[in-house]
């Protein structure tokens, strides 16, 4: 029997993967300085870095070095970063906190906001290019492919413009999880996913890693939702309510509490049986271990009993 994968969560990876957020920062001598104060404190608070340790860990499994690792971690929180910077704008969600504190564009203007956005944008694509430049083409061809159609007009993109527009007229339950899929889901998709690559997983790992992401990505915008209706900003950090007040994509409004509740059970043992899967090659023990941490029995009862019971 395999010992238990522990790397996950690991204070050191945080720290070491939050260095490495400001080491690669796209902050010159020569930038701007309110532009260079609003990367800098957008970095300064980075989160539980959740995507960022699944890719170290999915790369380092796959046997890529600690740099190549960290670099290809710091491009996709990098462009997780900027995905919440765009939905906190008043364009989109107009939300006042993210993480406990007050959102960047409330400090540092919309304008500068955006382009601290683009700028890390800019250097993600600039960091996996490092990374991806040195793999084999067949490899390198997958993974470009993973990032347009994730990144792009038909993956996190395409989700946004449906959630911006989604108050405009009844939909139907299953465009909430079409946004959530293509929001939620395509990052997860390069979290997890995209460094799978790396491995030349088989045709049926490729449809598992495929699934888990989307089951995952569901999952967490699922909770999300849940959170909005249910939790305080005090609680989460950043600012609730914002769906029914904009009118956008909640499955909670779409289906009410019980249905939301049922959808969530449904996903986890989807989850849970994909993930059974992947579990009998020692090269997927991170996401197994991930699963257990985020998606065990007790975090299940405490996601299904105790946020519903604060209704």
């Amino acid at each position: 029997m395999r010992p238990p994968h522990t790397s996950l969560p690991s204070t050191d990876l945080v720290m070491k993967l939050s260095d490495a957020l400001r080491c690669h920062s796209p902050v010159t001598h020569a930038t701007e300085s309110k532009l260079a104060a609003a990367l800098q404190d957008a970095l300064a608070q980075p989160g539980h870095l959740v995507r960022a340790q699944l890719v170290f860990q999915g790369c380092v499994a796959q046997n890529l070095c600690e740099n190549d690792a960290l670099a290809l971690a710091t491009a996709v929180e990098y462009f997780h970063h900027a995905s919440l910077l765009y939905d906190d704008l008043p364009c989109m969600d107009n939300a006042t906190t993210r993480r406990g504190r007050l959102c960047l564009h409330r400090t540092y203007g919309d304008a500068t906001t955006i382009l601290a956005a683009l700028a890390l944008i800019n250097r993600a694509y600039a960091l996996m290019h490092g990374v991806l430049s040195g793999q084999p083409s067949s490899v390198r061809d997958l993974a470009y492919g993973c990032i347009e159609n994730t990144l792009g007009a038909g993956g996190i993109i395409d989700g946004q413009a449906r959630d911006l527009r989604y108050g405009e007229q009844p939909q139907p339950a299953r465009e909430v999880l079409r946004i959530a899929a293509k929001k939620t889901g395509a990052l997860f998709l390069l979290a997890v996913y995209l460094p799978a690559l790396f491995g030349s997983p088989n045709p049926s790992e490729h449809r598992a890693l495929r699934s888990i992401c989307l089951y995952w990505g569901l999952l967490f915008q699922i909770i999300d939702d849940l959170n909005d209706v249910l939790s305080t900003s005090a609680i989460t950090g950043k600012t609730t309510g914002r769906d029914r007040i904009l009118n956008r994509a909640n499955l909670v409004h779409a289906t009410g509490l019980p249905n939301t509740r049922d959808r969530l059970t449904h996903l986890l043992t989807l989850a849970t049986r994909t993930i059974q899967k992947l579990g009998r090659d020692e090269r997927w023990d991170h996401l197994v271990h991930f699963h257990q941490v985020y998606f065990s029995d007790l975090a299940r009862q405490k996601i299904l009993l105790g946020a519903l019971s604060a209704a």
